[in-house]
């Protein structure tokens, strides 16, 4: 017998079903963002719908994971009704002529207020400084968020610096001074608490010795996978 495909519609995740020999239901996230499921012929629709739910929580972080990296490769031309990303989501990036200089974050769109529009190093440095604007407001939260979570721990960091970082997403030096780069705000919270909890550990194990990565997985038990998409992102 010949596979067969349908696509069907559970929620919001769309997803085709391609029936097979195999004994085994299999689920697939595809690079262009797509959900597959590849099922027995005897799988009924009602078991598909049911893994499917089951599994929502793991194709939704795997199928955005993609269109971040999707995105990412929109980022250089910096026009008018282009899409940027902020925490994890696409934006529409809107350039406003204006004598004064702003940038506001709305709910799906970053204004650019400037009075060359086309000037495309001048629009770089105002979206660097809003993205950094919205960092000094969110990662102080979030830190704040994982030191209680973890007051146990007793972690002392001595401050919190946010900066441009060409080729690393955090560190934390010898003093207890933890640094995140401003590039996470692009990111889904998932990554930005991994990183913070990442740095956080090394207030206590200043290296990646056994005793480190045990005290992450004790803190952050699902540090593997989300190292692993993390990576796909390195800028």
């Amino acid at each position: 017998m010949h596979n067969e495909e349908k696509t069907y519609q559970l929620q919001n995740i769309e997803f085709r079903v391609v029936y097979s020999g195999r004994r085994t239901l299999g689920i697939s996230v595809l690079p262009d963002s797509s959900v597959v499921v590849r099922a027995p012929y005897r799988a009924s629709l009602k078991t598909i719908h049911r893994i499917v739910q089951e599994k929502a929580g793991w194709i939704i972080k795997h199928r955005d994971n993609y269109t971040l990296k999707a995105g990412r490769k929109l980022n250089g031309s910096l026009t008018d009704g282009e899409k940027q990303l902020f925490r994890g989501k696409d934006f529409m990036l809107l350039i406003i002529p204006s004598s004064k200089p702003f940038v506001r974050f709305n709910y799906d769109t970053i204004e650019i207020g400037i009075d060359k529009t086309d000037d495309k190093q001048a629009i770089k440095r105002l979206l660097y400084k809003g993205y950094k604007s919205e960092a000094a407001k969110t990662f102080p939260e979030m830190l704040h968020t994982s030191l209680k979570a973890h007051e146990n721990q007793s972690f002392k960091p001595t401050s919190l610096v946010i900066r441009s970082m060409k080729s690393r997403w955090g560190s934390c030096s010898k003093k207890g001074i933890i640094t995140l780069s401003t590039e996470l705000i692009k990111l889904p919270d998932i990554f930005i608490e991994y990183v913070i909890v990442h740095e956080l550990c090394h207030l206590k194990h200043h290296n990646h010795g056994k005793e480190y990565y045990k005290l992450l997985s004790e803190l952050f038990p699902d540090w593997k996978q989300v190292r692993k998409d993390l990576r796909g992102y390195i800028h």
